[in-house]
């Protein structure tokens, strides 16, 4: 599978909650039984993440899906930005 030519803002947004968080990859792959690879991979835009696995990540993550939407439309979406937006909204 080629690797896309940009991440996608569901991925990077997954990131930027579970690193807010401070939670490992291994933390996050135990408690949700998803390998810590895979969830490299959806991270990084490698692999396309489901519906099904976004509710389990914010679960994990304790965030709303209405919180995820709406970080997934700040533009341009940075680490700075997030972590503005984390400042502001919580």
């Amino acid at each position: 599978m080629k690797k896309p030519d940009y991440q996608n803002p569901e991925s990077l947004v997954l990131r930027f909650m579970r690193e807010k968080r401070k939670l490992t990859l291994l933390h996050v792959g135990k408690k949700i039984e998803i390998k810590p690879k895979i969830i490299d991979h959806i991270e990084s835009g490698r692999k396309i993440v489901t519906k099904e696995q976004i509710l389990s990540f914010l679960e994990c993550y304790n965030f709303s899906l209405d919180y995820f939407n709406e970080m997934t439309k700040i533009h341009p979406l940075t680490k700075q930005a997030a972590n503005h937006y984390f400042l502001l909204n919580t």
